[in-house]
């Protein structure tokens, strides 16, 4: 068991928070490290004069954080990274409370559909993909008319060259070079990120990013043991005086950015902006990996940013917002002369991208019903957020009007870490700022409403934050 036992002296705010501060910053400079005993729940609150429940609410702060994990029987240890992004599906049952909360709200019963019970879940950014015939068809026709050696067997990390071609066509459609030579698929967009930093970052090296950050990147930054370091941002984006500041300063080696619909503040970059941006970049031979995934969300965005500096950009995108993600099919595009080296990648993490997956991708791509889905994802996300700012009039909310997130500012006197854990002990599921946040969090919240299919459960969840909003006292809030 580590020997770590922390001080509070000069705290402010509830002890267990303050505990789990401490926590955070513990691991933050390294005297906690990744497999560390904690002390047990009795032997912190002695040396601290505060009762077992404050410990044992403070553990259950810093593991909501993912800071820890405690195991039955054996303690609590610290986790090996932090949180990853909840964008992702929430894999564990949710707890028997949500169920019995949801039950109360939607007035349902145990026969209903699946959908309509458990959380609502406000936390994942991930669309209802396309309710329409029109993509098993396609599947159907692939299994018939595809030879089995071309489904089922090993190919090339390069991936088939219909399949780069229909890629590529997408890649051209924002403006990028339709070369299929620069176009590698991938196994979605996050596999993306992970094969273009393998490809291009050693151990040791510095990545910026936006201030507020995809938590994936902040995962692999652990995972790859590269140093991570956020830039100031304004409206517009990242500010070019701070990245060429850093960049004069702290030589680094790439940088991550989303400069359409970012995530989460739903901001959309100026081309003006992306034209300053590219410059620095070859000022001081910069890689740029930029995630466009939301790209197509925003219509009368400006090209992708990779357009102004190509031979120094890597572009990622992909079909899990527009068509499905489980389908797990996105794309690298690339300078030429990095494809080897990011083939290279593709092959030591999966081997190659599924080709019946690529398939179906390819023929929804080739017969316009990728450019149909994106449209209607467009008219489904102003639908649905017209149900969102309808019961959030008078907050602080940045939105886009054909995107699937906002971006909710929450005033002093509201913890966001608290209000994630009321509106969740309410049955609604909510991402904090720190989890996208790569230096101090800001006082805010994401609230994504595209995965829940029902616009009742969606009107019901937004209410339930509204209340919660309007609660002044969070401690024992109980919302029905």
């Amino acid at each position: 068991m580590t020997i770590w036992l922390p001080t509070l002296k000069g705290g402010s705010g509830p002890v267990y928070k303050q505990i789990a501060h401490a926590i955070r910053n513990s691991v933050d400079d390294g005297s906690l490290k990744p497999g560390d005993r904690l002390p047990t729940h009795r032997d912190l609150a002695y040396h601290l004069g505060v009762t077992v429940g404050t410990i044992t609410r403070s553990y259950r702060e810093a593991e909501r954080l993912g800071l820890v994990a405690g195991e039955v029987g054996r303690g609590t240890y610290v986790s090996g990274v932090l949180q990853n992004d909840l964008d992702m599906a929430v894999t564990v049952p949710a707890p028997g409370h949500f169920s019995n909360n949801i039950g109360k709200m939607t007035d349902k019963t145990a026969n209903d559909d699946d959908d309509n019970i458990g959380p609502i879940n406000f936390r994942m950014n991930c669309p209802v993909p396309p309710q329409e015939d029109h993509i098993r068809n396609v599947l159907i026709d692939v299994a018939k008319c595809t030879p089995l050696n071309d489904m089922i067997t090993y190919k090339s990390e390069y991936g088939m060259a219909n399949h780069r071609r229909a890629l590529a066509s997408m890649a051209g459609a924002l403006g990028l070079d339709d070369n299929p030579e620069r176009v590698l698929p991938t196994a979605g967009v996050q596999h993306g990120m992970t094969v273009s930093l393998l490809a291009s970052i050693r151990p040791g090296d510095l990545v910026l990013c936006e201030e507020l950050t995809y938590p994936n990147l902040r995962s692999l930054a652990n995972l790859l043991q590269f140093r991570l370091r956020g830039v100031a941002m304004d409206d517009d984006g990242i500010i070019p005086e701070m990245l060429e500041n850093l960049c004069r300063t702290q030589s680094p080696r790439a940088i991550y950015l989303m400069p359409t619909l970012h995530n989460p503040l739903c901001s959309t970059m100026s081309q003006q902006r992306r034209i300053e941006i590219a410059e620095i970049l070859r000022k001081y031979d910069l890689l740029l990996i930029e995630d466009g995934i939301y790209h197509f969300l925003d219509p009368d965005a400006p090209p992708p940013l990779s357009c102004f500096a190509p031979e120094r950009s890597i572009y990622l995108d992909g079909v899990s917002k527009s068509i499905g993600g489980g389908l797990r099919i996105g794309y690298i595009h690339a300078p030429s002369e990095m494809i080897a080296k990011l083939a290279s990648a593709i092959r030591s993490t999966c081997w190659m991208v599924s080709s019946i997956n690529l398939e179906l991708v390819s023929r929804l791509i080739e017969d316009g019903s990728l450019k149909r889905y994106e449209a209607w994802h467009r008219e489904e996300a102003a639908r649905r957020l017209s149900i969102i700012l309808g019961t959030l009039k008078g907050y602080d909310v940045r939105f886009h009007p054909t995107n699937y997130h906002i971006w909710l500012g929450l005033p002093n006197h509201i913890d966001p870490s608290e209000l994630v854990m009321n509106a969740a002990n309410n049955g609604v599921l909510l991402t904090a700022a720190q989890q996208f946040s790569v230096g101090p969090p800001p006082r805010g919240l994401r609230l994504c409403f595209g995965a829940e299919k029902s616009s009742e459960r969606l009107r019901q969840g937004v209410q339930i934050v509204e209340r919660l909003l309007q609660s002044s006292e969070f401690g024992n809030t109980a919302v029905m």
